[in-house]
């Protein structure tokens, strides 16, 4: 890359990295988001999970998770041990900000809403109480996060697969 569109580059950011923080109030705007996304990586028991979200309207945002929790199909209910979430915002002015947290131990369950009798699609709800919630002017928030994970599965070679897995729901900060 010739030098001249380096510096033009490296101006535009620090420009942006200046005049971004200013432009906005001192957090996201919405307090509750619905969120859409896809699960990215998983064992038996960690699942992460990104997409998309939409809080007042204008502004969206694009989330990740990482949720620890004990082995699925253990029990009908299983706890949430912890984990991450992360949120970049954008408001239709757009302010841009973040908002994070970790997920509380203990503090949230998965529960079998249909296991998926004959390798049919399985669901479950997820909860999770979210703690140390920050953003770029705020600290020591919590959160609640409420969602449906489906599991989308088919029968290949006799075998029963998930071929991806979805959730949908909410998440609901205190700044």
């Amino acid at each position: 890359m010739p030098l001249k569109c380096r510096s033009l580059l490296l101006a535009l950011a620090a420009l942006a990295a200046v005049a971004l923080p200013a432009a906005g109030s001192a957090a996201p705007a919405s307090t509750s988001f619905t969120i859409v996304g896809y699960e990215y990586a998983f064992t038996s028991t960690v699942g992460s999970f990104a997409g998309r979200s939409a809080g007042n309207p204008g502004e969206t945002g694009a989330w990740n998770a990482t949720v620890q929790h004990d082995p699925l199909g253990t029990m009908p209910t299983t706890y949430v041990n912890g984990g991450d979430f992360e949120m970049a915002t954008a408001s239709a002015s757009g302010h841009v900000d973040f908002v994070d947290g970790t997920f509380a131990y203990h503090g949230g369950m998965i529960t079998t809403v249909d296991v998926g009798a004959n390798c049919t699609n399985q669901k479950f709800t997820v909860t999770g109480t979210l703690r140390n919630v920050s953003t770029s002017t705020s600290t020591g928030g919590s959160g609640q996060f409420e969602a449906t994970l489906t599991h989308y599965r088919l029968r290949l070679f006799g075998h029963c697969i998930i071929y991806k897995a979805r959730v949908a729901g909410g998440v609901h900060f205190t700044y």
